[in-house]
C-alpha cells in the first residue's frame, strides 16, 4: 500500500554503455590426464595445484623451527645460505647484503649472549636470549664460512647486527 505512495519516477536512471573486449588467447597447456602426459608434468602440476599440501609443508616448517630445527637437514648443509634465510625468518630478522638484523626489542644487552663456533662448511653463531619469565630462547645461526674472518656483532637500539 504505501508503495503506491512513494513511487518514484525512473527517469533518474540513465543508461551505461558496457564496452566488450576480445579475450586474449591462453596458450595450451601441456596434458595432465591420460597416457601421454609426462611424470615431471604430472607432479609439476600436482603441486602447483595442492593448496593442502603447501599448508601441511607450512605448518611442518612452522613446527620445526619453532622447536629450533632445520626443517630439511641435507638442504642445510647444501645450502647454508638458505637455512640461515628460514632462521631468520622465523625470527622476524632481516637478512642484509653485508649481514643480517635480529629486532630484540624489550631484551637487555646483558640478556643476550653470543657464540661462534667455526666449521668447514659454515660459521655457526649460536644466539641465546635468558628470559626471568620463561624458558631462554636459543638458535644456532649458518653464516658462510669466510664469515669468522670479519664477523661482528652490535646492538643498537633493540636489535642486533650481525656483519661479515
Amino acid at each position: 500500500m504505501w508503495a503506491r505512495q512513494v513511487q518514484v519516477p525512473m527517469d533518474e536512471w540513465q543508461p551505461l554503455d558496457m564496452t566488450t573486449e576480445d579475450a586474449p588467447s591462453t596458450p595450451l597447456e601441456p596434458a595432465i590426464d591420460g597416457l601421454s602426459a609426462d611424470a615431471a608434468i604430472l607432479q609439476a602440476a600436482f603441486e602447483t595445484a595442492s593448496t593442502h599440501l603447501d599448508e601441511v609443508r607450512a605448518r611442518h616448517t612452522e613446527v620445526l623451527v619453532t622447536a629450533g630445527m632445520l626443517p630439511e637437514t641435507g638442504l642445510a648443509d647444501r645450502h647454508p645460505e638458505r637455512a640461515l634465510a628460514l632462521i631468520v625468518e622465523a625470527i622476524n630478522g632481516r637478512m642484509d647484503p653485508d649481514g643480517l638484523t635480529i629486532p630484540l626489542l624489550g631484551t637487555h644487552e646483558e640478556a643476550i649472549q653470543l657464540h661462534v663456533k667455526t666449521t668447514e662448511q659454515a660459521t655457526l653463531v649460536k644466539l641465546d636470549i635468558k628470559d626471568s619469565e620463561g624458558p631462554a630462547l636459543i638458535r644456532e645461526l649458518p653464516l658462510p664460512a669466510d664469515a669468522n674472518a670479519t664477523l661482528q656483532a652490535t646492538f643498537i637500539q633493540g636489535r642486533l647486527h650481525l656483519r661479515w
